[in-house]
């Protein structure tokens, strides 16, 4: 069966106000880390360009590559090959002027750990633009931290660059002892070389995860662990600082990140940090970050699961989140994007698709000028293996449904004594091979049963078997959720 015959049967079991172009990959939880910027946007003079970091997992010999979008996500094309030796790195990336900075790690399922290895080290790269070429081409990979020992392991490294023009990369780092150690490298001639400054935090007894992000004229490290009774934890610094100058360790708030990255923050452009995260009790919650202090948490999705993760966009001063929701028939889960109030209260929404099956780890550009689509990408996962992909999302602001959400703020002992546990989930699994090449469905609101190289009327009466099985699939694999 061909690819456009595939998307067309699993888009016939899907309802969607945009239908996605997809991206084959070998699982759903491609996009992991949460917490990662997988997708950006770069302004030219010729038109935007959506970027996006993939790994593909081993889809037709393919590991972690860049892809374009020249159109707004309706079509995807790939731009270049990040690291096709291995199917578990994964990258976060950063945009100057027309030019991508990324860095890529490890990441893998937490069923299968961080194991130590010689080859597990974090590099960053330049992917400079080339307007003669309408190309971006990559640099030559610089090596920031280097594993030496098969007991030790560099993972999960992010990416941040200060009002100095100063490049900043954050890893985890697997001890000897399996304890874990935060650590910081900078770079002030603009990646070339990398210097290691002090570990920001040690003896970390779980994996940890967290978000490397600019506040605007200072730096942020907030991070949290697997461990489901940890607190979350921040320090910063002044970009005007030496850059060995960091605050000492602050308690961020006393209820802990799911998996330490199930979260995702965007800078409030005045010195502050919007942050929408599940908790160890498996809830949606946001909290602000005003320059000095995190406030009190607000309940975003009550009825959350091991799957549901967030994305969230800052367009122009306006806040959206994209998640997705398990459905009430315990069959599959429903995409969403929703406005948030500046104080994270939930407000208008859409509902963008309801899948019956896995659908979860979205991911969408951090921040997008006013008035542009709200984008996203989402992990669909049929049970039948036949085809895994990134489906990809474009909707309107303006489109946005009247309807609200329940919200409130949630109780202080709520946040100390809330019910904490360490729950299973992810892709702690190997699918089998799927030969497939990148399709795409139509994208107008009209045409939201039409998929790639199918007609209307052939995706409409399409029949959603593909679907019927994917809860089938899902629940006869045991998973652990990488973040």
């Amino acid at each position: 069966m061909g690819w456009a015959a595939l998307t067309g049967l699993l888009l016939a079991g899907m309802t969607a106000a945009t239908p996605p172009s997809a991206i084959p990959v070998r699982g759903g939880n491609a996009l992991t880390l949460p917490a990662h910027r997988h997708i950006v946007r770069v302004s030219r003079s010729e038109g935007s360009v959506l970027l996006a970091a993939v790994q593909q997992g081993g889809q037709d010999g393919h590991g972690l590559r860049l892809f374009r979008s020249d159109n707004g996500g309706s079509t995807w094309k790939q731009e270049g090959i990040i690291h096709d030796g291995s199917t578990y790195d994964r990258a976060d990336l950063v945009v100057v002027g027309k030019d991508v900075a990324l860095v890529y790690a490890v990441e893998t399922p937490d069923s299968a750990g961080i194991s130590g290895s010689t080859s597990r080290d974090v590099y960053f790269q330049w992917w400079r633009y080339s307007a003669s070429k309408n190309h971006w081409l990559p640099d030559k990979a610089v090596r920031v931290f280097d594993s030496t020992s098969s007991s030790t392991a560099y993972y999960r490294a992010e990416l941040a660059r200060d009002s100095k023009g100063r490049l900043w990369v954050q890893a985890f780092f697997r001890e000897k002892d399996a304890s874990n150690t935060l650590v910081i490298s900078v770079s002030s001639d603009g990646g070339s070389t990398f210097r290691t400054q002090s570990s920001l935090a040690r003896d970390i007894p779980k994996r940890g995860g967290g978000r490397l992000i600019s506040l605007g004229s200072r730096l942020m490290m907030l991070w949290s662990s697997h461990d489901g009774r940890d607190t979350t934890h921040y320090r910063i610094r002044d970009d005007s600082a030496s850059v060995s100058s960091w605050s000492s360790t602050r308690t961020a708030f006393s209820d802990g990140i799911y998996h330490g990255a199930a979260m995702s923050a965007v800078a409030d452009g005045k010195g502050g940090l919007h942050l929408v995260y599940k908790d160890n009790s498996e809830r949606l919650l946001y909290r602000r970050f005003d320059g000095n202090a995190f406030g009190s948490a607000v309940k975003v999705l009550e009825d959350g699961d091991w799957a549901t993760q967030p994305a969230l966009v800052r367009a122009g001063s306006s806040l959206y989140l994209f998640y997705n929701q398990p459905r009430s028939d315990g069959t599959g889960y429903r995409l969403w994007v929703r406005a948030l109030s500046s104080s994270g209260k939930p407000g208008a929404g859409k509902e963008l698709a309801s899948v019956s099956g896995f659908a979860g780890y979205p991911a969408a550009p951090d921040v997008l000028p006013s008035g542009v689509p709200l984008v996203c990408f989402f992990g669909i996962e049929p049970s039948s293996g036949s085809s895994y992909r990134l489906s990809f999302f474009s909707t309107s602001a303006s489109s946005l449904k009247s309807q609200t959400v329940a919200a409130k703020q949630a109780p202080a002992n709520e946040d100390q004594d809330g019910e904490r546990f360490t729950a299973t989930g992810g892709s702690g699994f190997e699918p089998p091979p799927d030969p497939g090449a990148l399709a795409s469905a139509m994208t107008s609101p009209s045409q939201q049963a039409m998929a790639a190289g199918c007609g209307g009327a052939s995706a409409m009466l399409a029949v959603g078997v593909t679907f019927i099985l994917m809860e089938w699939g899902r629940r006869r694999r045991t998973r652990v959720l990488p973040g």
